[in-house]
């Protein structure tokens, strides 16, 4: 998809005949989680300068607009955005309903890493490449998880950061944990805004009789709960977190104190590098042109969201377009990108089916859904409706 050629025309915002202008937003600069979405820049580097070595798309290099969003200037950012860049490649900000009409209204398309906010979520113009629509959650493994330690889905807890955010987490994955069987016994927000003290929510899920945990938080977050429950000698028979969790920081956090804890992701583990050529290859490209990447799902979602940009634009070859890009995207079926994530058709925005469930170890993250490394468990309970 890369490649020298001679198209040529400034056929629409951030195209000339040399030159393709795309941003990339995100909350790097968040201050509640600092780094947690530095791989979505890092991906954006490495696969701008891979892209460019290799000559570009049809001859134009990729020039990139770093944007950082710090979660409360998304809107701004998107807003220069529409008046520079082609599109948006690999976004995604915690705020990111406040950007939707501005996007929607300069038509400019954005292809997401991942979204939060339920008017992002079904918004137009947004491409997902971990799509999660407003009548859909994604619990990735929970169902084999519960037919494997049966009785255990009769008593679950669910734990979330607080914010317009965190109340709609609550309320689609409650749904949907129930909806595939679940029965909830504790649910509650703690704190994002600063220092949380884990102990007394420790006590009341052992009071609750919590035995299937599912904390949706940051690393550092759930990192200070693991830490509590070690303070205290109880953990949930098993705790499963979201995919910002499968992370190395994490390990080096809290893996000597973590318990029966596991990490559901939509993309090929980085340690199956051996065995997946995509992963192999994708590593090889960070280690090369973006030699200081850090490694969570978000650098796997990231660069997704740039293969599948680039295709896009190579198929319009001279006449790139914000309106053609759009059209390219939607004869996308069965997106893989490669093999780096589960299969998604990103036209459709509806949450994947296929997950991966990794095993918190005290130093690495092991597969154990399904066993077999590498391939995805497939199925639509991994993906059930909820009410919006």
């Amino acid at each position: 998809m890369c490649g020298p050629g001679d198209a040529k025309g400034a056929t629409d915002v951030g195209v000339t005949d040399t030159e393709i202008r795309v941003g990339t937003v995100a909350d790097v600069g968040w201050s509640a989680a600092p780094g947690l979405l530095q791989p979505i820049f890092d991906g954006a580097d490495a696969f701008v300068n891979w892209c460019n070595a290799a000559g570009g798309i049809n001859g134009r290099k990729l020039t990139l607009d770093k944007r950082d969003s710090a979660m409360s200037n998304y809107l701004p950012q998107v807003k220069t955005s529409c008046t520079s860049n082609l599109a948006l490649v690999g976004s995604m900000g915690v705020l990111d309903d406040t950007g939707v009409d501005a996007w929607v209204e300069c038509g400019m398309p954005n292809f997401t890493a991942a979204t939060v906010g339920a008017k992002a979520a079904d918004a137009k113009l947004m491409v997902p490449l971990n799509p999660i629509p407003s009548t859909q959650q994604n619990v990735g493994g929970f169902h084999k998880l519960f037919a494997d330690n049966p009785g255990i889905q009769n008593a679950i807890g669910t734990l979330y950061a607080d914010g317009a955010a965190g109340a709609r987490q609550q309320h689609t994955y409650n749904e949907a944990i129930t909806k595939i069987g679940g029965k909830l016994v504790y649910t509650a927000q703690y704190s994002s805004a600063g220092q949380v003290n884990w102990g007394p929510y420790v006590q009341a899920m052992k009071n609750a009789g919590v035995k299937f945990l599912f904390v949706n938080a940051t690393v550092t977050a759930v990192a200070g709960l693991q830490q509590a429950m070690a303070t205290q000698n109880w953990y949930p028979d098993i705790q499963i977190s979201p995919p910002q969790l499968y992370d190395a920081t994490y390990l080096t956090l809290a893996g000597k104190v973590a318990k029966n804890h596991y990490v559901y992701i939509p993309t090929t583990p980085f340690e199956t590098a051996d065995t997946v050529p995509a992963v192999a290859q994708f590593l090889k490209i960070l280690k090369e042109h973006a030699p200081k990447a850090k490694l969570t799902f978000f650098s796997s979602t990231a660069f997704s969201s740039w293969l599948l940009f680039a295709q896009s634009v190579k198929a319009c070859g001279s006449q790139v377009t914000r309106a053609c890009v759009m059209t390219e995207v939607g004869k996308v079926k069965n997106w893989t990108g490669g093999g780096l994530q589960g299969e998604i058709t990103p036209s459709e925005n509806k949450t994947s089916e296929c997950w991966i469930v990794m095993k918190v170890e005290a130093d690495k993250f092991t597969q154990v859904i399904p066993k077999e490394i590498g391939k995805y468990d497939c199925d639509p309970q991994n993906a059930p409706t909820v009410t919006p």
